[in-house]
């Protein structure tokens, strides 16, 4: 997939660990950016705030005394 075979062990090694933190690292930022955009979303309508369909076409109340987010 990268051409990683052709280079020697060492390198072969090295490559591969760059390439799986690099993966480890798109994959928490990627999970951060939804559990900050779905986070609050979520977890109104585990708690019985609100509807599932409200939570999906963003008619929920921002906070529970109709505040601000923070």
């Amino acid at each position: 997939m990268f051409g990683i075979e052709t280079l020697s062990g060492n390198a072969q090694a090295a490559v591969l660990v760059g390439i799986v933190l690099a993966e480890a690292f798109v994959l928490y930022v990627g999970y951060g950016g939804l559990e900050t955009l779905l986070g609050p979303s979520v977890k109104r309508v585990l708690e019985g705030q609100c509807a599932v369909l409200d939570a999906l076409f963003g008619r929920c109340p921002a906070a529970e005394n109709g505040g601000t987010k923070q």
